[in-house]
Protein backbone atom coordinates (compact mmCIF):
# COMPACT_ATOMS: atom_id res chain seq x y z
CA UNK A 1 0.00 0.00 0.00
CA UNK A 2 1.40 3.40 -0.95
CA UNK A 3 1.57 6.36 1.40
CA UNK A 4 -1.36 8.03 -0.37
CA UNK A 5 -3.50 4.87 -0.25
CA UNK A 6 -2.70 4.36 3.42
CA UNK A 7 -3.55 7.94 4.38
CA UNK A 8 -6.75 7.92 2.28
CA UNK A 9 -7.87 4.66 3.85
CA UNK A 10 -7.09 5.89 7.36
CA UNK A 11 -8.82 9.21 6.70
CA UNK A 12 -11.90 7.46 5.32
CA UNK A 13 -12.10 5.18 8.40
CA UNK A 14 -11.81 8.17 10.73
CA UNK A 15 -14.43 10.04 8.73
CA UNK A 16 -16.79 7.08 9.05
CA UNK A 17 -16.27 7.24 12.83
CA UNK A 18 -17.34 10.89 12.73
CA UNK A 19 -14.11 12.36 14.02
CA UNK A 20 -14.24 16.13 13.36
CA UNK A 21 -12.16 17.27 10.40
CA UNK A 22 -9.69 19.32 12.46
CA UNK A 23 -8.90 16.37 14.76
CA UNK A 24 -8.82 13.97 11.80
CA UNK A 25 -6.26 16.14 9.99
CA UNK A 26 -4.14 16.28 13.12
CA UNK A 27 -4.18 12.49 13.41
CA UNK A 28 -3.30 12.07 9.74
CA UNK A 29 -0.48 14.59 10.03
CA UNK A 30 1.28 12.34 12.53
CA UNK A 31 1.23 9.49 10.03
CA UNK A 32 2.36 11.75 7.18
CA UNK A 33 5.28 12.80 9.31
CA UNK A 34 6.05 9.16 10.12
CA UNK A 35 6.11 8.38 6.39
CA UNK A 36 8.38 11.35 5.64
CA UNK A 37 10.90 10.37 8.32
CA UNK A 38 10.92 6.72 7.23
CA UNK A 39 11.27 7.70 3.54
CA UNK A 40 14.18 9.97 4.45
CA UNK A 41 15.80 6.94 6.11
CA UNK A 42 15.51 4.98 2.87
CA UNK A 43 12.47 2.80 3.58
CA UNK A 44 9.89 2.05 0.90
CA UNK A 45 6.29 3.24 1.18
CA UNK A 46 4.92 -0.31 1.06
CA UNK A 47 7.19 -1.43 3.90
CA UNK A 48 6.28 1.58 6.00
CA UNK A 49 2.54 1.05 5.58
CA UNK A 50 2.92 -2.69 6.26
CA UNK A 51 4.85 -1.93 9.48
CA UNK A 52 2.22 0.57 10.60
CA UNK A 53 -0.56 -2.00 10.26
CA UNK A 54 -4.09 -2.09 8.98
CA UNK A 55 -5.59 1.43 8.65
CA UNK A 56 -8.95 0.16 9.91
CA UNK A 57 -7.38 -1.17 13.13
CA UNK A 58 -5.33 2.00 13.54
CA UNK A 59 -8.48 4.10 13.07
CA UNK A 60 -10.24 2.15 15.84
CA UNK A 61 -7.33 2.72 18.22
CA UNK A 62 -7.15 6.40 17.31
CA UNK A 63 -10.89 6.70 17.87
CA UNK A 64 -10.60 5.18 21.36
CA UNK A 65 -7.83 7.63 22.28
CA UNK A 66 -9.85 10.50 20.83
CA UNK A 67 -13.05 9.53 22.70
CA UNK A 68 -11.18 9.05 25.98
CA UNK A 69 -9.48 12.44 25.71
CA UNK A 70 -12.83 14.01 24.81
CA UNK A 71 -14.44 12.38 27.89
CA UNK A 72 -11.59 13.69 30.05
CA UNK A 73 -11.90 17.28 28.88
CA UNK A 74 -15.69 17.47 28.53
CA UNK A 75 -17.33 15.41 31.27
CA UNK A 76 -20.73 14.24 30.17
CA UNK A 77 -22.71 11.02 29.99
CA UNK A 78 -22.63 11.27 26.19
CA UNK A 79 -18.83 11.42 26.05
CA UNK A 80 -18.26 8.57 28.52
CA UNK A 81 -20.78 6.48 26.57
CA UNK A 82 -18.91 7.17 23.32
CA UNK A 83 -15.63 6.25 25.04
CA UNK A 84 -17.08 2.94 26.24
CA UNK A 85 -18.53 2.15 22.80
CA UNK A 86 -15.24 3.02 21.06
CA UNK A 87 -13.39 0.77 23.51
CA UNK A 88 -15.74 -2.11 22.72
CA UNK A 89 -14.89 -1.84 19.02
CA UNK A 90 -11.19 -2.51 19.61
CA UNK A 91 -11.52 -6.09 20.83
CA UNK A 92 -14.06 -8.78 21.65
CA UNK A 93 -12.25 -9.07 24.97
CA UNK A 94 -13.62 -5.64 25.90
CA UNK A 95 -17.25 -6.71 25.61
CA UNK A 96 -16.77 -8.91 28.66
CA UNK A 97 -14.23 -6.90 30.61
CA UNK A 98 -15.51 -3.39 29.92
CA UNK A 99 -19.19 -3.65 29.14
CA UNK A 100 -20.00 -6.10 31.95
CA UNK A 101 -18.58 -4.05 34.84
CA UNK A 102 -19.77 -0.74 33.39
CA UNK A 103 -23.35 -1.95 32.91
CA UNK A 104 -23.39 -3.53 36.38
CA UNK A 105 -22.05 -0.44 38.12
CA UNK A 106 -24.24 1.90 36.10
CA UNK A 107 -27.32 -0.21 36.89
CA UNK A 108 -26.55 -0.14 40.63
CA UNK A 109 -25.96 3.61 40.42
CA UNK A 110 -29.29 4.21 38.66
CA UNK A 111 -31.05 2.01 41.24
CA UNK A 112 -29.58 4.00 44.13
CA UNK A 113 -30.46 7.30 42.43
CA UNK A 114 -34.05 6.11 41.98
CA UNK A 115 -34.12 5.10 45.66
CA UNK A 116 -32.92 8.57 46.65
CA UNK A 117 -35.69 10.19 44.60
CA UNK A 118 -38.39 7.90 45.99
CA UNK A 119 -37.22 8.42 49.58
CA UNK A 120 -37.12 12.19 49.08
CA UNK A 121 -40.67 12.19 47.76
CA UNK A 122 -42.02 9.96 50.57
CA UNK A 123 -43.73 12.88 52.41
CA UNK A 124 -46.07 13.07 49.41
CA UNK A 125 -47.38 9.63 50.36
CA UNK A 126 -48.16 10.93 53.85
CA UNK A 127 -49.99 13.93 52.32
CA UNK A 128 -52.01 11.57 50.13
CA UNK A 129 -52.91 9.44 53.16
CA UNK A 130 -53.91 12.66 54.95
CA UNK A 131 -56.21 13.59 52.04
CA UNK A 132 -57.72 10.13 52.04
CA UNK A 133 -58.71 10.60 55.67
CA UNK A 134 -56.32 8.36 57.52
CA UNK A 135 -53.84 10.75 59.17
CA UNK A 136 -51.13 9.07 61.17
CA UNK A 137 -48.67 11.15 63.18
CA UNK A 138 -46.15 8.31 63.29
CA UNK A 139 -46.38 8.12 59.49
CA UNK A 140 -45.49 11.80 59.31
CA UNK A 141 -42.26 11.31 61.25
CA UNK A 142 -41.38 8.23 59.23
CA UNK A 143 -41.98 10.18 55.99
CA UNK A 144 -39.78 13.07 57.20
CA UNK A 145 -37.05 10.61 58.20
CA UNK A 146 -37.23 8.91 54.80
CA UNK A 147 -37.13 12.30 53.09
CA UNK A 148 -33.97 13.24 54.99
CA UNK A 149 -32.44 9.88 54.17
CA UNK A 150 -33.33 10.41 50.50
CA UNK A 151 -31.70 13.84 50.44
CA UNK A 152 -28.54 12.45 52.04
CA UNK A 153 -28.52 9.54 49.61
CA UNK A 154 -29.01 11.98 46.72
CA UNK A 155 -26.03 14.05 47.83
CA UNK A 156 -24.00 10.86 48.17
CA UNK A 157 -25.04 9.76 44.69
CA UNK A 158 -23.92 13.11 43.26
CA UNK A 159 -20.40 12.58 44.57
CA UNK A 160 -20.50 8.87 43.76
CA UNK A 161 -21.39 9.79 40.17
CA UNK A 162 -18.33 12.02 39.92
CA UNK A 163 -16.16 9.26 41.38
CA UNK A 164 -17.65 6.61 39.08
CA UNK A 165 -17.06 8.80 36.01
CA UNK A 166 -13.35 9.03 36.85
CA UNK A 167 -13.18 5.36 37.77
CA UNK A 168 -14.82 4.20 34.53
CA UNK A 169 -12.54 6.47 32.50
CA UNK A 170 -9.44 5.13 34.26
CA UNK A 171 -10.68 1.57 33.87
CA UNK A 172 -11.19 2.10 30.14
CA UNK A 173 -7.70 3.58 29.81
CA UNK A 174 -6.22 0.67 31.74
CA UNK A 175 -8.10 -1.79 29.55
CA UNK A 176 -6.93 -0.10 26.34
CA UNK A 177 -3.34 -0.17 27.57
CA UNK A 178 -3.70 -3.90 28.29
CA UNK A 179 -5.01 -4.49 24.78
CA UNK A 180 -2.14 -2.52 23.28
CA UNK A 181 0.29 -4.44 25.47
CA UNK A 182 1.69 -1.41 27.30
CA UNK A 183 1.46 -3.13 30.71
Amino acid sequence: MTKEDFLKSLGRELELQKVPEHDRKEMLYDFEEHFEIALANGEKEEDISRNLGNPKTIAKELLVDYRISKAETDRSVKNITYAVIATLSVSFFNIVFVLGPVVGIFGAYIGLCASAIILTLSPLLWVISLLLGSPNILGFFVAVAFCGLGILLGIGMYYAGKFLYKWILNYIKFNVQMIKGVH
